[in-house]
């Protein structure tokens, strides 16, 4: 992965081993994963803010209060790191996967590097042929996985200054609900307008949405152009 170890990055790692002697790896990941996920949703996606909420508050009421503190704690920490990396975005979390060596609990999931990622999307998308004028551009990510394709893509455009939070709209899909927690979640922090879907894309079975804060932006945007509602 393509990723300098910041403090903040470090720290988080370093929180997730501290709990996961008394936890387990595996368990603190996950549930660091699904707790930080409903968390965001409830305050941030009004179409599924009810059963977020729901499930936020199922799992807190089972936490003790120090433990609940750690949960959140991570997330302050996972802030603070993308928020180093908004201008050289990369998939946080799936490296952090692999440096806990989880790929080899979750059945040997391993996820794109940052370098192929971004290396992909510069010789993929018509970045130089890029327009808003007939209305935002979706791009589909069928087995997206930590969310790296949709962050390698991001990263290219921001490299051809495209605005692509106001013109692109992502949809990011997978089989396992903890990639879709993990490309929700940092799609989310680094402002990516997305529908993250939990589903099986050779199947087409789809469980549920999870839809982005930024996810309405570009539609937004374009009605604003016609006349009808502005951003």
């Amino acid at each position: 992965m393509l990723m300098r170890n910041s403090e903040h990055r470090k720290e988080l790692i370093s929180e997730i081993k501290s709990l996961a002697q008394s936890q387990g790896l595996n368990t603190v990941f996950t549930t660091f994963l699904e707790i930080t996920a409903n968390s965001l949703a409830a305050q941030t996606d009004p179409e599924n803010a009810e059963k977020r909420e729901q499930r936020y508050q199922e799992m807190a009421s089972t936490m003790s209060p120090e433990l609940l503190s750690s949960y959140a704690r991570m997330l302050a920490l996972l802030f603070l790191t993308v928020h180093e990396y908004r201008d050289d975005p990369c998939d946080i979390l799936g490296g952090i996967y692999h440096e806990l060596n989880l790929n080899n609990e979750w059945n040997g999931q391993y996820f794109t590097p940052d370098d192929i990622c971004r290396f992909m999307a510069q010789i993929t998308l018509p970045s130089d042929e890029l327009s808003a004028k007939d209305g935002p551009i979706t791009i589909n990510e069928p087995t997206c996985g930590s969310g790296t394709m949709v962050i390698g893509a991001i990263w290219a455009m921001q490299r051809k200054e495209f605005d692509y939070r106001h013109n692109t709209f992502f949809v990011a899909q997978d089989i396992d609900i903890r990639c879709v927690w993990m490309a929700y979640i940092q799609l989310s922090l680094y402002g990516i307008p997305a529908m993250v879907i939990h589903g099986n894309t050779l199947t087409m079975e789809e469980w549920d949405r999870w839809y982005t804060p930024y996810a309405s932006v570009p539609f937004s945007k374009a009605q604003s152009e016609d006349g009808d509602i502005a951003v």
